[in-house]
């Protein structure tokens, strides 16, 4: 008796300890495939390592004919997991799926510019205290394949405007599997009647200053060879999706030449033409004069570029008189007279605006014709000597009175911003909200503006996925004056080509918006108004809403 007792006990004891290794089997599987995953607003900052957003399983999507798709979906596991991505749709074919990489923001940008440590204040107006990384590249993916790296992964999927045949309602679903576990996202999207107008057509001017220096050392280039300019209409397309219509003119391209003062225009109309195949509307000219070797703000005489010369030198003159012939003829051949900006001299000031209208003056005797634009520091003392002001938004908020003249007197308003200015401005450094860089569109609507400039497309000062913060270039920085993260760039150096950004991409909707308030504005000024009030009142003043945004968006598309 005693030994069957002992023999049932066990068999109770071996099938209590393999039910126990059950449910460990179990609870490990399950613990392994635990993941979570939402779609969130292609505005919302998102980072690797944590996240306060409630995940959302269906998103409804707003968008006018001729702009493309996009979508976020951020994903919450373990890190080394792969997710296999599918698509179900029964309208939409084409999915794309990129992966978004973080980069890292070591300082905040500052209360008025530059980083905090600029002037030592706090900058409570960011999306997070320093330092952290934030999701900002987009990198295609050539599988339908995600590997996490980390507590958070971000997805994006987008698809081309080309697939929506029609306006009216699609739904696209798309499926999210580890291994043990599938999860279902719906995406409900609708295609409005107004649209987008092409590149060429755009009424928004929108240029970013390109470094081919840059791009040739990011990819191993030799300039003006045949991959050379394979690489730089990648460049282009990039632009131009993200509705960039004005590119630099290389420096090189007007130079000196056994002591003569040459324009290169082979080179020079087939690097035009590059651009012109994507619609680009606008081209720069290289700046005719600097402050000198060291950056001299005190000077009130501008250097020329090529001999270095003081303006009011006899070879100074004889200088921009010959580069402005060789343009004016160059410019009339190639059919590109209201096409060409001609710049002067960078960000003139008080101190050097006598030279600065001496060199406008002398210009327009040659070349009546030419559009003469620049980024401002002066107002009142440039006076008739500019025909497409471009100051910083601060400087346009504060002295609107002086800038509706200009208007009226015919010349055309832009804004830029770059390292200035910080605090509650609008800008782009990557610790400020994206819907930030949207109202840049929506102010240009409002304020009748002509556009957006700014210097950093590609002006890497250090490897931009390792370093955003970098040290300012110019000889007379003091030791505390640092560029804020990302100012120097707003698209990255990928292996085979450039690599947009949801910065890149938030300014784009941005611009979509301001030919879309353009029409509205027409149709009905007083909605137009309302409509814009409800959003944006000023530079500084703004909603932050992205809930809000969407909604006023909807109307929008609704009312054109």
């Amino acid at each position: 008796m005693l030994q069957v007792n002992i023999i049932q006990m066990k068999r109770k004891n071996l099938k209590s300890l393999f039910i126990l290794l059950i449910l460990i089997f179990f609870y490990s599987k399950n613990l392994y495939c635990q993941f979570e995953a939402g779609i969130i607003s292609t505005l919302e900052a998102t980072y690797p390592d944590k996240n306060n957003i409630k995940f959302k399983q269906t998103f409804s999507y707003n968008i006018p004919q001729n702009a493309d798709f996009e979508a976020l979906i951020l994903i919450k596991s373990k890190s080394n997991k792969t997710f296999t991505i599918n698509s179900k749709s029964k309208n939409l074919n084409n999915i794309n799926y990129s992966v978004i990489k973080p980069v890292p923001v070591e300082e905040n940008t500052g209360v008025d510019s530059r980083t905090e440590q600029f002037l030592g204040q706090i900058n409570s107006d960011v999306i997070r205290r320093a330092p952290f990384e934030v999701f900002e590249v987009i990198e295609p993916l050539t599988i339908n394949e995600i590997k996490t790296v980390s507590n958070f992964s971000l997805l994006r999927i987008s698809v081309k405007s080309i697939e929506f045949k029609r306006t009216g309602n699609f739904k696209l679903n798309i499926v999210l599997n580890d291994g043990f576990k599938n999860e279902e996202l719906k995406f409900k999207i609708k295609i409005h009647n107004a649209s987008i107008p092409k590149l060429q057509e755009s009424k928004f001017f929108y240029t970013n200053w390109f470094n081919l220096s840059k791009m040739e050392e990011m990819h191993d280039l030799k300039r003006w060879n045949k991959e050379w300019f394979v690489m730089l209409d990648k460049y282009a397309k990039l632009m131009a999706e993200g509705r960039q219509n004005c590119i630099r003119i290389p420096h090189e391209l007007i130079n000196l030449k056994s002591n003569k003062i040459s324009l290169d225009e082979e080179k020079m109309i087939s690097f035009i033409n590059i651009f012109k195949k994507y619609g680009f509307k606008y081209f720069e000219s290289p700046h005719l004069l600097n402050r000198g070797s060291n950056d001299d703000w005190g000077n009130p005489e501008l250097k020329t570029k090529l001999r270095k010369r003081g303006y009011y030198s006899e070879d100074g003159k004889k200088e921009i008189d010959t580069i402005i012939r060789k343009i004016k003829s160059f410019t009339k051949k190639y059919k590109l007279e209201n096409q060409w900006l001609q710049h002067i001299a960078d960000e003139p000031t008080d101190v050097n605006a006598q030279c600065y209208k001496d060199v406008s003056k002398q210009i327009k005797s040659i070349y009546p014709k030419i559009t003469i634009m620049e980024a401002t520091n002066a107002k009142e003392s440039l006076t008739g000597s500019i025909d497409l002001w471009c100051p910083l938004i601060n400087d346009f908020q504060e002295n609107q009175d002086f800038f509706k003249k200009r208007v009226k007197e015919g010349e055309k308003i832009l804004v830029y911003t770059c390292l200035v200015p910080g605090g509650k401005w609008l800008n782009r450094t990557l610790d400020m909200e994206r819907i930030r860089q949207v109202y840049f569109g929506w102010a240009g609507s409002k304020y009748n503006t002509f556009g957006y400039l700014h210097w950093g497309l590609n002006q890497y000062k250090a490897n931009p996925f390792n370093q955003s913060v970098v040290k300012h270039p110019s000889p007379q920085a003091s030791s505390n004056n640092y560029l804020p993260a990302g100012d120097t760039h707003i698209i990255y150096p990928g292996k085979d080509g450039p690599l947009s950004s949801l910065r890149f991409e938030a300014h784009r909707q941005g611009i979509e918006d301001y030919e879309l308030l353009e029409k509205l504005k027409l149709k009905n000024s007083n909605k137009h108004k309302r409509l814009i009030k409800k959003l944006f009142i000023n530079y500084t003043n703004y909603s932050l809403s992205i809930n809000k945004y969407q909604r006023i968006r909807k109307k929008l598309l609704k009312s054109i």
